[in-house]
């Protein structure tokens, strides 16, 4: 039989037969890139040219990027398997730290191995202590898991003799050996390295997880966090310590809830190639150090359609009786319109929890899940939270809309109902997904790094955007009505006249700074007038009359002393009553306060605007008299500004953070670049 695939292009005639893999049923992607095709998005100039075609697969719905033999997710016949072991005998027989020694080594451990891993991941589950002070810098509501992504992503920076970026290159790598040939010594050497080095790395990741998990439980609580339990060997028993534990001496977790959540924990250790694990393996592509890329899968796990959003879904639902007509929204495809508590609900409907990606059948998962469910159902009882999921099952179970689509219940809908049995809040659901998959995210990890195809996750994206297009100065005009910052570099007077471009309009910020001056001294005096009409302080409401001679200044100097001492000796003076007085009290203050800080913008203008008129005109450098200034108007206008190109004012508060060497001329004036740098 020939495990090839022949591919004809007609336009060309162009003949490219590819090779297929019968071990895993694939074909090369790259050998479509023989065939070549005519850029039309952006055309080219060139007649000639040509680009390769490319695979188009949006959401990698038939792509495959990778090689593992860490799990096998079988939609076809609703099956997962860890390593060849069905997951379902796994969660029967076998505890979390074991699936996730097979996760990683590829094998149980027997007694001595288990023993020892145990002990290892465990004795790294105690943090910095300067680790756990930042932790409690968070706010006090801040999310469980944001508060777990950025505490991991932080554990970097307290290894950095762990990080390749400090450490140099390769530095986790193993060096790529050809099967059945024997390593040289120097590269048996670098195989030891690597496994050291991941093996701490392993033990860090999985110990210390654990420990932050469970700070960031006792954060949202309000509780001082615990160090891990002495002498336990139980991943999870440990993790529900930390959680629990007040002040009994003797504290231990309940036997049957710590299985509970060691069977959850299995399930939700790995699964192929969803998005937090393709995520781990194409941020480790990049070199990166494995803290910072399991924080970036962490955060693939905070999405809005996992566990939490079943519970959601369910309060939103409310009653048993209202089952029906939640069903049939979600049917027409039309939102959700209520009450949760005494927040209002207006979201489209969505029947969370229900349907899968990959299982055609059926979530294998889910049935363990629900025996784990109805055991705590036994033991702690059923809340109406339970009572609802059970009925909704049973509703969309027997609804032909939904079993035609496929849409049974998949491992986030019972995970919700145990891990809200268990009495944890909603904002813990994705911590306690993240928790367990880390043993899979590691795994993935070290595999990718062996894999010896290894390459920096590149996809290729389609460009839809504008076609080619010549800049212009119309275009660049328009552009600084949109880019404040470009805006501002395009209308300073002093960048004008360096480049030799100073425009006319340049100056519009001016222009708006006088007529904004002017509208707070017209807004100010008729509030004062209405004052005098009322009765209230004629000598206060007379200083600022619309005919007002003396200038801003004048007028700025006036109120500050006279609205001052009218607010705070007279401010229940008023005939028409203390309400409609404070109101007119707190808009004179607003208006005030505006008037003022223009005012103090124009004077730094006027300096400045003195300043360049100086430099720009030898006959003018003698130092201003002070009669002169008195004398000038403060309210400029926007002809004067355009008249003037010399030094720019500061109209963004501040200078720049970057130092600019000032240009001296040979003739030792002052610099032409403006202070503040």
């Amino acid at each position: 039989m020939d495990n090839s695939l022949t591919v004809t292009d007609p336009r060309t005639n162009t003949v490219v037969k590819i090779a297929i893999d019968p071990r895993f049923g694939t074909i090369p992607g790259t050998a479509f890139a023989q065939f070549k095709l005519k850029p039309t998005i952006p055309p080219s100039d060139d007649p000639n040219d040509r680009v390769p075609l490319r695979l188009y697969d949006p959401g990698f719905k038939n792509t495959t990027v990778c090689r593992s033999k860490i799990s096998n997710v079988d939609g076809e016949n609703g099956k997962l398997y860890y390593r060849g072991y069905d997951v379902e005998e796994l969660c029967e027989k076998s505890n979390f730290l074991e699936v996730a020694y097979l996760l990683n080594y590829g094998e149980l451990p027997d007694p001595m191995e288990a023993e020892k891993w145990s002990k290892a991941v465990m004795t790294h589950t105690y943090i910095h202590a300067e680790l756990e002070k930042q932790m409690m810098s968070f706010r006090y509501d801040a999310h469980p898991h944001g508060m777990l992504i950025a505490t991991i992503a932080s554990l970097s920076t307290f290894h950095p003799e762990a990080n390749p970026a400090l450490q140099g290159t390769d530095f986790y790598m193993s060096p790529k050996i050809p099967a059945g040939q024997e390593p040289t010594p120097e590269q048996a050497e670098k195989v030891k390295h690597a496994q050291e080095v991941r093996n701490k790395a392993t033990f860090r990741m999985l110990g210390k997880t654990a420990t932050i998990a469970a700070n960031v439980y006792r954060h949202r609580l309000g509780r001082p966090y615990n160090h891990p339990m002495p002498g336990v060997s139980s991943y999870t028993e440990n993790l529900l310590y930390m959680m629990d534990k007040l002040n009994e001496p003797d504290y231990r977790p309940d036997r049957r809830l710590v299985r509970a959540l060691d069977t959850m924990f299995i399930l939700l250790a790995e699964h192929g190639s969803n998005c937090s694990t393709i995520l781990m393996r194409h941020l480790m592509s990049s070199g990166v150090d494995p803290y910072t890329a399991l924080s970036g899968s962490a955060g693939a796990l905070f999405g809005e359609r996992k566990a939490s959003a079943v519970i959601t879904m369910l309060k939103e639902i409310g009653k048993v009786e209202k089952i029906q007509h939640y069903l049939s929204i979600v049917k027409r495809r039309e939102s959700f319109v209520g009450n949760i508590g005494m927040q209002k609900i207006n979201r489209p409907a969505r029947l969370m929890g229900f349907g899968h990606r990959v299982y055609k059948t059926g979530d294998p998962r889910v049935k363990i899940a629900k025996k784990v469910a109805f055991d705590l159902f036994a033991l702690m009882g059923k809340d109406n939270v339970a009572e609802l999921a059970l009925a909704l099952e049973e509703a969309v179970a027997a609804d032909e809309w939904f079993t035609k689509r496929g849409l049974y219940p998949n491992i986030d809908f019972w995970s919700a109902i145990v891990f809200h049995t268990l009495g944890f809040p909603v904002d813990m659901f994705p911590v306690l997904l993240t928790v367990p998959r880390v043993a899979g995210l590691i795994a993935n990890c070290w595999e990718s790094l062996d894999d010896p195809e290894y390459k920096i996750y590149r996809p290729r994206q389609i460009y839809t955007g504008e076609v080619i297009r010549k800049y212009s100065r119309a275009q660049e005009r328009r552009l600084s009505l949109d880019n404040s910052a470009l805006a501002y570099l395009q209308n300073d007077p002093l960048a004008a006249k360096r480049r030799g471009t100073a425009d006319p309009n340049s100056s519009h910020e001016i222009d708006d700074i006088v007529s904004r001056t002017q509208r707070s001294i017209d807004e100010l005096n008729d509030k004062l007038l209405e004052l005098e009409t009322l009765g209230v302080d004629p000598q206060l409401a007379s200083a600022g009359g619309p005919r007002q001679q003396g200038g801003a200044t004048a007028l700025a100097t006036n109120l500050s002393t006279r609205v001052s001492s009218w607010v705070s000796g007279r401010l229940f003076n008023s005939p028409t009553g203390v309400g409609h007085t404070l109101q007119l009290a707190e808009q004179l203050r607003k208006t005030q306060a505006e008037l003022t800080t223009l005012l103090e913008k124009q004077r730094e203008m006027l300096v400045a605007n003195a300043e360049a008129n100086s430099d720009s005109n030898p006959a003018r450098n003698e130092e201003p008299q002070a009669s002169s200034l008195a004398s000038s108007t403060l309210s400029p206008t926007a002809a004067d500004w355009r008249a003037s190109s010399g030094r720019s004012p500061n109209l963004l508060g501040g200078g720049s953070p970057r130092a600019i060497a000032p240009t001296l001329s040979t003739s030792g004036s002052r610099p032409s670049t403006p202070g503040g740098h």
